[in-house]
């Protein structure tokens, strides 16, 4: 008997939305943020060119806004950093919205 292989069940498909998911639940407390990172770095060496796609959005997403996180929390003693924490809340929900919409259409970005 051959094997089904699920259309669905292509590598690092999984991987994909299990780091969307805990990127959305970090938008509201951030440890999940660390959890998705690994997930996407576990994921991403044996995953689908389309999925690899996404998996390096998310590790990039994570880098960029740890990164500016670091300033606008140094700079919120200044006032400044707020309105950087607030621009990079809204940076980071849009590149988690974004990237998993286009993973549900089964299309790369980047």
């Amino acid at each position: 008997m051959a094997d089904v292989i699920e259309p669905n069940a292509a590598p690092g498909r999984a991987a994909a939305h299990i780091m969307y998911a805990l990127y959305a639940i970090a938008l509201f407390t951030a440890l999940p943020f660390f959890a998705g990172v690994i997930v996407a770095y576990i994921g991403r060496p044996g995953a689908d060119t389309v999925y690899r796609s996404h998996l390096t959005w998310g590790i990039r997403t994570f880098w960029w806004t740890l990164f500016w996180f670091v300033i606008g929390a140094v700079l919120s003693l200044v006032l400044i950093g707020y309105v950087i924490l607030a621009i990079l809340w809204l940076w980071t929900a849009y590149r988690v919205v974004r990237g998993w919409l286009k993973l549900a259409d089964g299309l790369s970005i980047g």
